[in-house]
């Protein structure tokens, strides 16, 4: 799941979450061949149904559409943070999945190690404090490896 082709975005401003999603999905969409505004509208609406803020600061926006023969990822970094409806604090550090239908038990595992990640007492120190996108990615990516959490080639 997270691996060397991950799409990485460090991004400094604060925004709303439309506005991340915009940016987001015009990296990630090429990596999915599905339309950038059929993701956009996808991500609407998983926020919609419940908020994909894990913990403050950390969001895991994650979808599953039809016809994706493989994961795509994204993370993000938001030093001004990103503002998601009806959470009191602004999220910095954001690891996007779109997953095909067929792959839901694989989708299951990705989020769960996602959720580890983002729990781990030591990770937004180290997400904030990173010097480059390839740290970012270098920093998710050796975590996995070490625990042998997701599969390294899944993610675009």
């Amino acid at each position: 799941m997270v691996s060397e082709r991950c799409v990485v975005l460090d991004l400094q401003d604060k925004m709303t979450l439309p506005e991340f999603l915009d940016t987001a999905i015009e990296r990630l969409a090429p990596a999915t061949d599905i339309p950038p505004e059929k993701l956009v509208a996808a991500f609407h609406t998983r926020e919609a149904e419940s908020s994909t803020v894990v913990k403050a600061g950390i969001a895991i926006p994650h979808i599953i559409v039809n016809g994706l023969p493989r994961a795509s990822m994204l993370l993000a970094r938001c030093r001004g943070g990103v503002v998601f409806p009806g959470e009191n604090e602004p999220v910095h550090a954001i690891l996007m999945l779109v997953e095909g239908i067929d792959h839901r038990f694989f989708h299951l595992q990705a989020l769960a190690a996602l959720s580890r990640s983002a729990h781990d007492p030591h990770f937004m120190e180290k997400w904030l404090s990173a010097g480059s996108v390839e740290e970012l990615r270098d920093q998710l990516l050796e975590t996995h490896r070490s625990r042998c959490t997701l599969h390294r080639s899944a993610c675009v």
